[in-house]
């Protein structure tokens, strides 16, 4: 084991050695310091990491979403942002859109009230932090905004993933613990003390984000006393910031220099076809237009993941709607079909989805009814009860639990009732 051991560091120092100046690079284009390459918890990290196995299990990752680290590198040149940003996603969700209901969603992991701060839209026909394109533009104008007021990259990394007050806190107090390490004889000079009140304040209270900036931009930029290594040398004591997002910032800086060596295969892996975004009529079918195209329904979905049902949202007169460019010449053929093509079928789902959305939180009805020829769909309200229900529609609790495939009369506010007469 200890033989092992000298050869994985022997291996590792080679690289480093070989290639420092490149790394250098890619430390220096996150604003990292030079000596994060000799700290023992990214050694670790990049021995891990950089086992042949590990390496095409990644690179597989890579290969599966080729589309989807397209449109990232893409945006990620227009915007002249760091190469190295481009490995958060893999990160956050392993390239692929995933969707869950409550927590974070799509390839960059983003939380629901921060899809709001972002102004990606969220509501029953879209979630657009599914959207490939929205979402990727959102993610990384998120991470400009953190640049902003760090000034350096990798704390934007650090914000975008344990969140900004988490690590402006751990950010100042490790300032003005190094300041004062340095100089002991200034605990009791009046604006330390002020300093030292700020970051109790916010880790008591929650407030006063400013302040935190104020410790950390004077003592720490002007005055040169914030040093990462010093706060991840310190950060087990101390508990500056998580280990996850320290973990977060190594596992960045190894994907970057692994791919600096040429060791994932398929970053540059051609896609069948780039995306384009062409504009749809609200309710039209999306097995319409993908019949229409020629092209697999489910594909059609998989690039529109974003939109919840199966039509094109009813929420306003059109929306965009993204079908790969080889198909754009037979949409533009068609195109005048396709919207003026809204089958019986398609209007009865556009009909049934209007009487949902009249029913939702903001427009429920005097009795919480959508009704249709022989079903009613009961919104419980606050009071009502199984039994309640089942006098006025003069239908038995039995046969409530039935269709409704409940084993108790337990009901939740919000929760819709089948009624079937």
């Amino acid at each position: 084991m200890r033989k092992f051991l000298v050869v994985v560091t022997i291996f590792i120092t080679s690289i480093f050695a070989n290639n420092l100046e490149q790394n250098i690079k890619i430390l220096e284009e996150l604003n990292l310091p030079k000596d994060f390459l000799n700290e023992p918890s990214f050694k670790l990290k990049y021995n891990e990491l950089s086992s042949l196995k590990k390496i095409k299990y990644y690179d597989n990752l890579i290969k599966k979403s080729s589309l989807n680290a397209k449109i990232v590198r893409e945006e990620l040149e227009l915007k002249q942002l760091p190469n190295s940003l481009f490995f958060i996603p893999l990160i956050e969700s392993s390239y692929t859109n995933i969707i869950k209901k409550k927590g974070p969603s799509g390839l960059w992991q983003i939380m629901p009230l921060t899809a709001t701060n972002l102004k990606l839209k969220r509501n029953e026909f879209v979630d657009e932090r599914l959207d490939l394109i929205k979402s990727t533009e959102a993610a990384t104008n998120y991470l400009r905004k953190y640049y902003k007021k760090f000034g350096k990259w990798y704390l934007a990394v650090l914000a975008y993933n344990a969140g900004e007050g988490r690590i402006i806190h751990g950010v100042a107090r490790a300032t003005l613990d190094k300041y004062l390490e340095e100089n002991p004889n200034m605990y009791h000079d009046k604006v330390i003390k002020i300093y030292n009140l700020y970051i109790l304040d916010y880790a008591k209270n929650k407030t006063g984000i400013d302040n935190l900036y104020t410790v950390y931009k004077d003592l720490g930029i002007k005055n040169g006393h914030f040093d990462y290594t010093y706060l991840l040398k310190h950060n087990i004591r101390r508990d500056y910031l998580p280990k996850t997002s320290t973990n977060y910032i190594n596992m960045l800086i190894t994907f970057s220099i692994l791919a600096s060596n040429d060791r994932f295969k398929y970053l540059d892996r051609k896609v069948k076809y780039d995306l384009e975004k062409v504009v749809a009529n609200k309710g039209l079918k999306l097995k319409t237009i993908a019949d229409a195209l020629a092209m697999s329904y489910e594909e059609l979905k998989t690039i529109n993941k974003h939109l919840l049902k199966e039509i094109i949202p009813t929420d306003k007169n059109s929306y965009n709607l993204y079908i790969p460019h080889t198909k754009i010449e037979l949409f533009n053929n068609r195109v005048a079909n396709i919207q003026g093509l809204v089958s019986v079928e398609d209007k009865t789902t556009l009909e049934n989805i209007k009487k949902e959305s009249k029913n939702s939180d903001l427009n429920i009805k005097k009795d919480n009814i959508q009704q249709s020829r022989n079903k009613i769909a009961y919104k419980v309200k606050q009071g009502d009860t199984l039994e309640a229900i089942s006098k006025k529609y003069k239908v038995s609790v039995k046969k409530l639990k039935t269709d409704n495939k409940k084993s108790t009369s337990k009901l939740k506010i919000g929760e819709i009732i089948e009624i079937n007469k």
